[in-house]
């Protein structure tokens, strides 16, 4: 028979305690402070002590508030997030930077990102696409091209766009002309 159990976040946990004792603290140092100025015209010592006794309800409502809410309605008021970007709009953007680069004549610094990405995902036909495009535009490298263009072929199925776009980008380096697209 397998057990299961579910284990508790540790970094959730501690942080779950770090709002508590930051709250705790925070509404003890005004309750003293507020104690310190006004004396005890205000309350006595004995309504501060029960005053910070119930400082610890409050600083426990607060951190589960702040867990539950909070998170979301920070990312949502100042457009931060800890969300991570999505693997493939990452590398779909490092696609367009590397197509901005080819565009503006800066063929090295396209190869690099698109190299870049290939590391990650060495079978993406967009990207091996576009590296044949930079050699054969960029550095007049038709062997390489070809090579990138076939492995390029061999991923993409028949019906595909993208089969093609390379295939006429194939005929038309094979006849000479380096603007097609």
């Amino acid at each position: 028979m397998v057990k299961f159990s579910i284990k508790p976040n540790k970094a959730r946990d501690r942080s779950f305690l770090f709002r508590v004792i930051f709250c705790f603290l925070l509404c003890a140092a005004a309750l003293f402070i507020i104690y310190t100025v006004v004396g005890e015209r205000l309350f006595t010592f004995d309504h501060l002590i029960i005053f910070i006794l119930c400082c610890i309800p409050l600083s426990i409502i607060y951190a589960l508030i702040v867990e539950k809410l909070g998170t979301g309605l920070f990312a949502l008021l100042t457009g931060w997030s800890n969300k991570k970007i999505p693997l493939t709009d990452q590398y779909t953007a490092d696609l367009s930077k590397a197509r901005f680069s080819k565009s503006m004549g800066k063929y090295s610094e396209a190869l690099v990102i698109i190299n870049e990405v290939l590391e990650k995902i060495p079978d993406f036909p967009e990207a091996i696409f576009l590296k044949a495009q930079i050699e054969w535009e960029g550095f007049k490298s038709s062997t390489l091209a070809r090579k990138n263009l076939d492995k390029a072929l061999e991923l993409v199925k028949d019906d595909e766009p993208l089969r093609k776009r390379v295939s006429n980008y194939y005929m038309g380096m094979i006849k000479g002309e380096t603007d097609v697209d």
